[in-house]
Formats: structure tokens, sequence, C-alpha cells
């Protein structure tokens, strides 16, 4: 993991209602946001962003990505990931929930053989605050700082971030791992990549 704000992200699905809302804030924010993917639409723009009708067409134009967040219908989640993983890119965020489980078993199989790191599903991605946000995160609660936060709940970890602001403990890092049965990720996986970001000198878990 090393996301930076020269990072490139993709995001797939730009086109669907939460994946346009949610671009928008992204580039607002600072976010690399240099193209997204939506079978169909390739060729138009949406908030100044390029799409793309696949994966491979995005990477070949722009080149290497370094992260894609994923914004399709559940059914289709499988199969989008696959598509990032076989083009080459090894970090994924599944913003989509109800993911059938046999497809994320399906899926994180082949994230083990590819050294893939996939956060979610049901996940509102990861924030550097004043940095990065990737996902659906809301930045609001958030400064700089050198905890980091990494967590399974949702509105909890808000809580939890506002508390740290008001005692001045900011953020370097806040991750979401997702909340449902069986999520791509884990506390054991996260612990060792945050122990060696730069920027944190504590770990928050909230479960």
């Amino acid at each position: 993991m090393n996301l930076t704000r020269d990072s490139k992200v993709l995001i797939q699905g730009i086109t669907q209602t939460l994946g346009s809302y949610h671009a928008a804030r992204m580039k607002a924010y600072g976010t690399n946001i240099v193209a997204g993917v939506s079978p169909g639409q390739g060729g138009s723009e949406v908030h100044g962003i390029p799409i793309f009708d696949l994966v491979e067409q995005a990477w070949q134009q722009i080149g290497s990505i370094d992260v894609t967040i994923i914004f399709v219908e559940s059914y289709q989640a499988l199969d989008a990931a696959l598509e990032a993983i076989d083009t080459g890119i090894r970090q994924i965020i599944l913003v989509t929930g109800e993911v059938p489980p046999l497809d994320i078993v399906r899926l994180l199989r082949k994230a083990k053989t590819t050294d893939t790191l996939i956060i979610g599903p049901f996940s509102s991605g990861i924030v550097i605050p004043d940095q990065v946000l990737l996902g659906t995160q809301e930045t609001e609660f958030y400064t700089p700082g050198s905890v980091a936060i990494i967590s399974r709940a949702g509105n909890l970890t808000y809580e939890v971030a506002l508390s740290l602001t008001k005692a001045k403990l900011g953020q370097s890092i806040v991750v979401n791992l997702g909340c449902e049965p069986i999520v791509g990720s884990s506390f054991e996986q996260w612990l060792p990549l945050l122990a060696e970001h730069k920027s944190t000198e504590a770990i928050v878990l909230v479960d």
C-alpha cells in the first residue's frame, strides 16, 4: 500500500448514480481520478473524467493504475474485480454490498494468487485526511495527524475520528474493511501495512 496524491485511481461503475456522485466528491477532494469504466459509455466523460468500455482500454490509454473503486451492481462485482485484476490492478475497493458469498470466495482465491489487496465488499473506502479520498467516507470528521484507524464499523468510525480530532489527535489514514460476513482483507493483514506507514504512530481498531 502506497497511496499519495499522485496515485492513479480508476472508478468502475462511474455512470451509476452512486459512482457519479462520489466521483465528483473524490475529485473535489484532490484524488487523482484518471478514468472511469462503464460498458457502452466509452468515449464520453463524467465530471471531466474520461470513460472507457473496458479496464484494459483505460490501462492502455492512461498507463498503469494504482487502485480501482467498484460501484457496480452486486451481481456484476465479481466480474468487475476479476477484470481489474487481470489487467494488472493490485488494490481494489469494493463499495458494492450484498455480493454473493461464493463470488467473494472466488475473488479472494484469485486475489491470493495475484497478491491483490481487496477492501470490501460494502466498504466506505480509505481516506488520508486532506490528501486522498477513495470511496464514500465523510471527510469532515477527519484531520491530518499520526493516528491510523482501521475499522469494520460504519458510523462508529466517524464517532471515533471525531473524538480523536477533539483531543487534537489527527489521523494519518482511515481504512474501512467493510461490514459483511466475508470481506477481502482483515485486521491481521492491515496491521503490518500500517506499522510500516511513515505517517502513523498509533493505530485504533474499531470492530
